[in-house]
């Protein structure tokens, strides 16, 4: 694997977490706003459609942490080697 693409392969990695997290948010809002509108306070629908949302963002993230802790197979094929390790690796790729 070309020594970019591994770099771009992790910074994509990186990106994805932040995106499932916001991702993951903007549904439990939605979610929370279908339950808060049987509330007539408007800060009572404020509060319960931010805690569902808040609530999904983190366990979106609490599972992507845990998921990812359990396969750590998939994080070393996007690690580039090192510098001083990359002929070692070609020459092993060979």
């Amino acid at each position: 694997m070309p020594r970019w693409l591994a770099h771009l392969l992790v910074v994509v990695g990186w990106l994805l977490t932040p995106v499932l997290a916001w991702a993951a948010s903007y549904v439990g809002l939605w979610a929370g706003a279908l339950i808060a509108t049987r509330f007539t306070n408007p800060l009572t629908m404020l509060a319960v459609a931010g805690a569902a949302a808040a609530l999904s963002g983190f366990t979106s993230l609490a599972l992507w942490v845990r998921f990812m802790r359990r396969v750590p197979h998939l994080l070393s094929h996007h690690m580039a080697p090192r510098t001083s390790e990359e002929q070692r690796a070609v020459a092993a790729a060979d």
